[in-house]
């Protein structure tokens, strides 16, 4: 498949339907600090600083994109994709 073909298919889902991408996001943000829990208390593992900051930043990440998804309008999706994609660089 040529790449520049993917890449406008990937946009166009993203214009189309941004509110299940954000759903999505949110729902792999959590199932990610399920397995992290799973790890520590299952198995035992316990987590380094930073894996906990790392969860801090998952939560947050988790919360901007599920109000994201909640939003109707194009500009509350926007703005809370935004701070989510700026607390993704905390993690």
């Amino acid at each position: 498949m040529n790449p520049s073909l993917l890449f406008t298919t990937v946009l166009h889902y993203i214009d189309t339907s941004p509110r299940r991408l954000l759903a999505a996001l949110c729902a792999i943000c959590l199932a990610l600090l399920a397995f992290g829990l799973y790890l520590q208390y299952q198995q035992g593992l316990e987590p380094c600083p930073m894996c906990i900051v790392q969860r801090y930043a998952l939560i947050l990440v988790a919360a901007c994109a599920g109000l994201a998804s909640l939003g109707a309008k194009k500009c509350w999706q926007t703005a809370w994709a935004t701070l989510a994609l700026l607390l993704a660089g905390f993690g």
